[in-house]
């Protein structure tokens, strides 16, 4: 029979996160699921559907009885196609044409906040020779 406990070891170390993140994640408080898998005990049944409900892309199945595919169907496929070539290319391009248009942005701010400067110069300058003529 298989220790479940190991379960949420696997799924934290596929996520790369930790198991105290892993708690977090699934609402458990600071130090169950460390606790159960340094001690070797078990677990409560609901941070297993916590799992479940927490982490749609791990199959239920293989959650509960370790058996069948780790991941959906539908995660396995996306992963697949996220790592394409050609997926990636365009990613890529996509990417490139967000950045190009942050910078266009970016340059426009900048001429922007210049000229909200000058015109604040202007104003003081105005400020400061209307208090004069007082």
């Amino acid at each position: 029979m298989r220790n479940i406990i190991q379960v949420f070891t696997d799924i934290a170390h596929r996520e790369g996160i930790s198991i105290t993140s892993l708690e977090k994640k699934i609402g458990a408080s600071k130090g169950v699921l460390s606790r159960a898998i340094s001690k070797g005990t078990d677990i409560q049944a609901k941070w297993l559907f916590a799992l479940v409900d927490n982490y749609p892309q791990y199959s239920a199945e293989w959650i509960l009885t370790g058996n069948g595919s780790m991941l959906q169907k539908d995660s396995a496929d996306s992963i697949l196609k996220e790592t394409d070539p050609e997926v990636l290319r365009e990613k890529l391009v996509n990417l490139q044409s967000q950045l190009d248009a942050f910078e266009k942005a970016n340059n426009a701010l900048v001429d922007a906040n210049d000229s909200l400067k000058e015109t604040k110069m202007i104003l003081q300058k105005r400020i400061t020779e209307l208090e004069g003529n007082k």
